[in-house]
């Protein structure tokens, strides 16, 4: 196989089989125990088959089978007796292939005259190389001389040729068919051979045509010896036949099909593993099992999407074919830049309900969540004014039943998790879902919504082999850090990739890529203001409750062991995490040592939804890890960053220090850890707003730490710098500190709180702004 045909497969060609050895449906006694029966037909009297089924069931192949079984030498004599082989003459007439001649009935028995002949290979070699038009094969057909061809059956050849040549539209003597019919019953009653006519693709043709060649069947070629093999999809030829039976094509077709046979389909099972392996062919064997024999909760999704976008549609192979053909097409343009589970689904309700499709298609604004990954659980349910406006749109879903309604809903569900939600109430389970999506191209992404139809993914996105080559096969060589890089870690779809990915890179990539993160966001993050923390995110993503005790470990030891001053803070909020999984009832509750909390809920709810965490098999990894991280924090074992940190995630970190530990001089050394990182004002502001509590009548300590923290230079440079600029920062906590202080309530003991009134604030506030204004 060439190397282009392994990377694109060839499309699958909707041609029937020939041979029982190709079938892979069985089918195989089926075609057997048919030929037999038509061979072993008894007596002179005429029969006709009519081999019934939808367009695409594979009756061309059913006949094609028949056929090689019936030219074949019979295999099943009885032992000890003799027995003459029977004389078969098999005949395929093909009406489509001279459909709009004027000269289909005509053909017919011209083509029996030359089958018998053995004048068939002749003819199916003109009609492939020579002929173009259905009158081409016509004038074929009439010049060939049966005086010419072979002996054997010259006879019946003959008297069928007679019979075509009165029928042709150009005959004038049309008075001699009866003359000429007789003529071959008695040729045909002396050689008592049996000719079993195949006729294909009725349903192809033209309404006159049906009726045409059933007529010619039925009162033409009712003669002794014949067998009519008629296949077609018998609601097309009713109809047609309604239009020249008086609405009676049904009854019609009764009287003269005297053996109707309804077509052996392989199983809905057998189809559906036929598609399995066709997208295998095109995915790999990494995607296959994963999207659609998998039973894990990573799987989930797929199987939704697989059962209500694809199994409800495809019923044969033709069906198959047509969905792989289209599938194929667009994968091999978008590949990773989608969702394999999405383009299949959006792909075969193309395919198969394209008025469905085109709904999805022009209702993006009402299917999709546009603030998924920032704010999951909130916007999932609640982006639209309420759930009763998408319930209301859903009403304009095409559907023509309420089955088919309810199988279209069911197939938008499975795509746009929001809609089970607003029409239904089935919630999605948050944790599980987002961590399974979390950098995954889904179709209900807005960002990625036209990709699955445009062919193309929108601007300011990255391909996905960007992210997969930095993840795979990139040296990470930290001595080469540079901006390419960081444009792609600090891209918002990273830390999901590294995720997604993390199965395939092992343990010991993970922890490599871990490393390589935090020393590349400390180097870009210098003298930055701090509102995201990429390598939390990386770190979050890739231990998921997936993930097993080998990659959890080898990802918090990466963390644990950083000098990236980015480990601090990561660090930070893996403990503040940890501490309330693993030790829920010692966990601080806001009453006690620990500060305001509200600045750090954002984060908290954050991590939480990124964050599944589970104790069971692995609890001694976190406890060992959550001692390992409470412990970085207290100690200097960073690179100090060249230029200070600032901004809401150097607030959280400051804000964590109260809550995860108890003891004031941990909390105290943490304290002076972290000052490291910051500028002298900055810990000031950052230390009063994680150690104050405002109260509706004032601010609270209940911690001793600010006099220990805050030397009065350290206070008093503050102040001043604030006179200089008060946009730069909020004064309350340093003027109720100041009140506190020079009251004497903060005496180191702890005992009791320090109430300081807010007009007392506010006043002191004022007091401030007046001596800068003189």
């Amino acid at each position: 196989m060439s190397e282009c045909s392994k990377l694109y497969p060839p499309l699958l060609q909707d041609e029937p089989i020939r041979f029982v050895a190709d079938d892979r449906y069985g089918r195989g006694e089926y075609v057997r125990n048919l030929a037999l029966g038509l061979r072993r037909s008894t007596g002179p009297c005429p029969l006709v088959v009519g081999i019934q089924g939808p367009w695409g069931s594979g009756k061309t192949s059913l006949k094609n089978m028949l056929v090689e079984q019936l030219v074949a030498a019979p295999s099943d004599k009885v032992k000890g007796q003799k027995q003459e082989q029977e004389k078969v003459i098999v005949v395929e007439f093909e009406p489509w292939m001279y459909s709009g001649s004027g000269r289909l009935v005509s053909l017919l028995f011209r083509q029996i005259s030359y089958t018998i002949s053995g004048w068939q290979g002749i003819v199916k070699r003109h009609i492939a190389k020579v002929s173009k038009t259905t009158s081409d094969i016509a004038d074929f057909m009439s010049d060939m001389d049966v005086a010419s061809l072979p002996a054997a059956n010259k006879t019946i050849a003959k008297g069928f040729k007679e019979v075509a040549e009165v029928l042709d539209p150009s005959s004038k003597d049309v008075e001699s068919l009866s003359k000429q019919r007789r003529k071959l019953q008695k040729k045909l009653n002396k050689s008592a051979t049996r000719i079993i006519v195949f006729i294909d693709d009725l349903d192809r043709l033209m309404d006159d045509e049906v009726t045409d060649v059933m007529r010619a069947v039925k009162a033409v070629g009712d003669l002794p010896y014949m067998t009519y093999v008629l296949l077609y999809d018998r609601d097309s030829v009713t109809r047609s036949l309604d239009k020249s039976c008086h609405g009676k094509g049904d009854e019609y077709l009764e009287k003269i099909v005297q053996v109707p046979i309804g077509l052996p389909e392989p199983v809905k099972e057998v189809v559906l593993d036929r598609l399995k392996d066709e997208l295998h062919n095109i995915v790999g064997e990494q995607d296959t099992p994963r999207s659609y024999g998998g039973s894990s909760d990573s799987s989930s999704r797929m199987r939704t999407i697989y059962e209500s976008c694809v199994i409800p549609f495809v019923n044969n192979m033709r069906d198959v074919n047509r969905l792989i053909n289209e599938f194929s097409l667009r994968y091999q343009v978008l590949k990773d830049d989608v969702e394999t589970e999405d383009l299949l689904g959006i792909t075969s309700l193309e395919v198969f309900n394209p008025d469905l499709h085109e709904w999805i298609m022009a209702s993006k604004n009402q299917l999709c969540n546009p603030g998924y990954l920032e704010q999951f659980g909130h916007d999932l349910y609640n982006s639209m004014e309420s759930n009763n406006e998408l319930e209301e749109y859903m009403g304009s879903m095409p559907s023509s039943n309420t089955r088919a309604r309810e199988r279209n809903l069911q197939a938008v569900e499975s795509l746009f998790p929001r809609v089970g939600y607003a029409v239904e109430k089935v919630r999605v389970a948050e944790d599980r879902l987002f961590s399974r999506l979390w950098g995954y191209r889904s179709i209900f992404k807005a960002e990625h919504f036209d990709a699955y139809f445009r062919l193309s993914i929108g601007n300011g996105l990255l391909h996905e082999d960007i992210y997969k080559k930095l993840l795979i096969d990139d040296p990470l060589d930290e001595t080469a850090f540079n901006h390419e890089h960081w444009y792609i870690v600090s891209d918002e779809y990273f830390a999901g990739k590294a995720g997604k990915y993390a199965e395939l890179l092992g343990a010991e990539r993970c922890a490599k890529i871990m490393k390589y993160c935090l020393d590349l966001e400390a180097k870009f993050y210098e003298g930055q203001v701090v509102t995201k923390c990429i390598s939390l995110d990386v770190a979050l993503s890739l231990m998921r409750a997936e993930s097993t005790d080998d990659y959890i470990e080898a990802i918090l030891n990466t963390i644990a062991n950083s000098n990236s001053p980015v480990s601090m803070w990561v660090a930070a909020v893996l403990v503040m995490e940890m501490q309330d999984k693993l030790f829920p009832k010692h966990h601080l509750t806001g009453n006690d040592t620990a500060g305001n909390k509200n600045n750090i809920d954002w984060l908290a709810q954050s991590v939480s939804r990124k964050f599944t965490f589970e104790a069971g098999a692995k609890a001694q990894i976190w406890k060992n890890s959550f001692k390992a991280l409470s412990n970085k924090l207290k100690h200097q074992e960073f690179k100090l960053p060249s230029k200070p940190l600032s901004g809401p995630f150097m607030l959280a970190y400051a804000e964590i220090i109260p809550i995860i530990f108890d003891d004031d001089d941990d909390k105290y050394i943490a304290f002076k850890v972290f000052h490291q990182l910051v500028t002298n004002n900055i810990f000031v502001e950052y230390v009063l707003e994680a150690l104050t509590q405002e109260s509706e009548s004032g601010y609270v300590w209940v911690s001793p730490l600010l006099k220990y923290l805050l030397t009065p230079e350290l206070c008093r440079s503050f102040i001043d710098s604030w006179k200089e600029n008060p946009d730069s920062c909020n004064a309350r906590d340093i003027a109720a500190y100041e009140l506190a202080s020079g009251s004497g309530g903060l005496d180191g003991s702890g005992s009791e709180s320090v109430l300081v009134p807010a007009d007392k604030v506010n006043g002191l506030i004022h007091q401030w702004m007046g001596s800068k204004a003189e």
